[in-house]
């Protein structure tokens, strides 16, 4: 039975540093993700869809157990407060930081600053669009700004007004 036992031991430590190798790996990456981004370690404070999201833009799979989740945060943290000290230390400018946290990861998740969006250019709406009941911005709004030549003449026709000399 002692041997089982041991041979249960060196494989739990085995899964244990492979575990703690995959984390060491993920924050790295996903600190590099955020430093890009202007997240600092306030991301913290985000809820957890924000943090799912970064995970997933920064790393593109699920990288760690649920019950891991919050000590790859923790790392990812400590090691952007410590590039944050490097770069103090080597006057290095980084980028900008970011004003909030969650509209750097998810702008529509953001619970302060989630506006509604153009549906065709994907841009805020203002709110006058919005009052309006408009869900696009108005040179966004398809048969405006675009129209073809053709449908531009036959509606002058339809409206009984005369083509300018020398158009179409």
């Amino acid at each position: 039975m002692a041997i089982d036992e041991q041979q249960n031991d060196r494989g739990a430590n085995h899964l244990a540093e492979h575990w703690a190798e995959q984390l060491a790996v993920a924050a790295k990456t996903l600190a590099r993700w955020c430093y890009e981004r202007g997240v600092d370690d306030r991301v913290l404070r985000c809820d957890t869809t924000v943090l799912w999201r970064a995970v997933d833009q920064a790393i593109g799979r699920p990288t760690t157990p649920a019950h891991l989740e919050r000590p790859l945060w923790e790392r990812t943290a400590a090691l952007l407060r410590q590039r944050r000290d490097w770069d103090r230390e080597h006057h290095v400018t980084p980028p900008p930081t970011s004003p909030c946290p969650p509209c750097a990861v998810a702008p529509e998740l953001c619970p302060v600053h989630a506006h509604p969006r153009c549906r065709a250019c994907s841009g805020r709406l203002h709110a006058t669009a919005l009052a309006e009941g408009f869900d696009t911005h108005p040179c966004c709004d398809s048969g405006t700004a675009t129209a073809p030549t053709d449908s531009v003449h036959d509606l002058l026709q339809v409206l009984g007004a005369m083509p300018l000399a020398g158009a179409g």
